[in-house]
Order: structure tokens, then sequence, then C-alpha cells
């Protein structure tokens, strides 16, 4: 009752609160991250319209300081000022559709989201628990997508009108385009964090093992296992000799839940370091930052690799437990072995091979990965954030 009482009170506010035209409040999980910070970074670098003010409402305190202390307006999200610019913001742009259920019809809500989904989620997930509709359905919200199909996806995952599903690419992935940017931005957060004894540039090749998050206490149980991949036959020296003879340097990015599980297991490793939130949150970085200095991706289920399939470069898939994720989770797309564009390895001696054909050619699985590609991606260039300018401000459909 009384947080119905708070939702009536809200609104209630932000019904009779004027608006700023011009001011536009981000918003993103993790804080400043993700597609809100890369299109909040495309209007402070372009500034289209001088007098648009962008905003920030963060939830970590520490960052909350550091934002403020570099000149970035930010505010408690869970202050009284912190909805006080929400109730003020003409523009609200979230990754995770923050605010939907108390804005206004004078607001416009931007649906950023944070990835293309593989897995399903929402009204598409087989849940036996009641779900209630978004207010997704007034003129003022607009969800952007990068595909026709996954326009189409996301309309029934949201049970939103495919008429509010805009295709502009996603913010996040203008940056993945310059690898020499994503660089520098991945030797300054190592030598920042102190991570490694060489010079991210003395290596061959960059690898990045990204799986998808698992949660612990369900159907798919974590395991701790010394390969972190839980490929059988795993042999830890082998392993680490392949890195040194290859001159392999293995990112590790996970689910913060899972960062402390393995975080000693790849601390003892001399060419794999992990990237935490925290990591990349002190520098203001996200994943997005590096993610275009990466020469090979290694995943599972994580839907990152079709943002990566832009850069059309090598995959290597691991799904060592498919069955027990797919009646646990499932799959919005169906069969896997055509929607995951690679090599599938569930042993270790077959990982290494295929990883070993990876770095020899960049071509490995090259058709393949076109096809998903052009599939679920319309726009290959860095021009996401420039379309979703035009939508929101210029009305320029894209």
């Amino acid at each position: 009752m009384i947080e119905t009482l708070k939702s009536v009170l809200v609104n209630l506010l932000n019904k009779f609160i004027p608006k700023n035209q011009n001011q536009i409040l981000f918003d993103s999980l993790p804080d400043f991250s993700d597609n809100a910070k890369a299109f909040y970074e495309y209007i402070q670098n372009n500034n289209p319209q001088s007098s648009l003010r962008p905003v920030w409402v963060i939830s970590d305190q520490q960052l909350l300081e550091k934002l403020s202390g570099s000149g970035i307006p930010a505010y408690d999200k869970h202050s009284f000022s912190g909805f006080y610019q929400f109730f003020r913001s003409k523009y609200i742009f979230t990754t995770n559709n923050t605010f939907l259920e108390f804005k206004s019809s004078r607001q416009v809500l931007v649906n950023l989201w944070h990835g293309m989904p593989l897995k399903t989620m929402g009204y598409a997930e087989d849940s036996k628990e009641p779900q209630i509709p978004h207010r997704s359905h007034d003129d003022n919200y607009i969800l952007i997508s990068t595909s026709n199909l996954m326009k189409n996806v996301l309309s029934s995952c949201f049970y939103a009108d495919a008429r509010k599903v805009h295709v502009t690419g996603q913010p996040r992935n203008d940056r993945i385009f310059s690898k020499k940017k994503s660089m520098e931005n991945l030797t300054r957060l190592i030598n920042q964090e102190k991570l490694l004894d060489k010079d991210v540039l003395d290596y061959q090749k960059i690898v990045l093992f990204a799986p998808t998050w698992r949660k612990w206490e369900g159907k798919v149980d974590g395991t701790l296992n010394p390969d972190l991949m839980n490929l059988d036959d795993y042999h830890d020296q082998k392993f680490t000799d392949f890195a040194h003879e290859n001159n392999v340097l293995f990112l590790v990015k996970l689910h913060p839940f899972e960062e402390a599980h393995y975080s000693q297991i790849i601390a003892d490793k001399e060419d794999m370091v992990l990237i935490t939130s925290k990591m990349l949150q002190d520098n203001l970085f996200d994943l997005y930052d590096i993610l275009g200095a990466v020469d090979i991706l290694i995943t599972d289920y994580s839907s990152i690799y079709f943002d990566f399939l832009l850069l059309d470069k090598p995959i290597i898939f691991i799904p060592t437990d498919l069955k027990e994720y797919e009646k646990a989770r499932g799959f919005l797309f169906d069969p896997y072995d055509f929607w995951a564009p690679g090599p599938k390895a569930l042993k270790f001696p077959d990982f290494l091979s295929e990883l070993s054909r990876c770095i020899e050619d960049e071509n490995y699985y090259q058709n393949e990965r076109k096809i998903v590609n052009d599939i679920v991606n319309k726009y290959q260039d860095s021009n996401s954030s420039e379309r979703l300018f035009n939508l929101v401000f210029n009305q320029i459909r894209p």
C-alpha cells in the first residue's frame, strides 16, 4: 500500500511540474555505461544543439562524486534532487526502462536497452508469474533496435507497439569501429590498474572471454572450475603454454556477481587479466570502450557477439551446457548452431585447435558470420548515435 501511494504521488507531481524542453535525463545500469553513456558522449562531442542540457542520475555515491568532479551534471538517483531532475526533463534516455511507470505524457522516454536479445526475456519468457503490461503504448515512447528482425523480437519481449520500435543501431557500437582508440583505452586501463608486467602492444592477439551470466542459485548452477570455461579435459599448464607460445593476451569480462568467484584463479595466470566492472567504472569506461581492440571473442550465449559481428572477426562458442541452459532460460532463436556463427568447442583440445585456427585465419567462418550479421545488424557503421539523434530531435525516421 505504501509503495502504491508513493507511485501515485510521484505520478501526480510529474503531471503538474513543468518540463524543461531542452533537458535530457540519462540513466543506465551499471551507472554511466552502455548505450546511455555512448549517446551522452555523442551529444557532448558533437553538440548539434547547444541548448540541450543533459544530466545524469547515479546510484553509486563514489561515481557520483567522480562525475561531479569531472564537470558532468549528475544527481543522486534516489534523492529528491534526482527525482526533481526527472520531473523537469522533457527527454529520458534509459538502458533498463527506468522511470517508465512514472513518466508523463509530456515526456519522451527512449528505451535504449542494453543489447539485442538472444535469450528469452520479458513477455517471451515461459514464466508462471503474471506479467504486468508496460506503459509503452503512448506516443512518446521509443524503443531502438538493430534490424527489422530485432524490431519484431523486442516488440514481443516488451509488449510494445512495433511502430514504437525504430531501427537505428546501438550507440555503444559506434565506439568499437576505432581500433586505435580502443587500444589506447585498453592500454590506459591496464596501466592504471597495474594488471600486466608487459605492454599490451607486445601481444600478437587479444582474446576476450565474455560468457553470459548464470544464476548461482538457479537451475543453471555456476561451478568453480580451474579453467573458467568448463571444458572437458582441461589442462592448466597447456593453457598457460599456449598463451605464452602464441603471444596471446586473454581478457576476461564476467558479470559483477561472478567476478569474486574467479578472481583468484585468473590472478594466478600470467597472460590472463580480469576486467572488473569497478575497474571500468573507476576509469569512466565500459566494455565497449575497449571492445574494438579485441581480435577474437569467446562466448557461450552472451548476445555481445551480435555486436562483435560488426567487426568481422572470429568468434568461438563454448556451449558446454547448451541443453541445460536452453531448458532453464530458453532462446529466442533456433537452431543455436546457425545463430552462433563460429566453431563450437566442448573439449579443451578442440578449443585450443579452434583458437589456433582463428589466430592463423581471421576469415575462418566469415561466410557464416556475414549471414547472421546481415540479419541482426541492418546498419554496419559508426553512425547509430546520429540516427538516434535525428529520430528523437529532428524527427528524421531512419
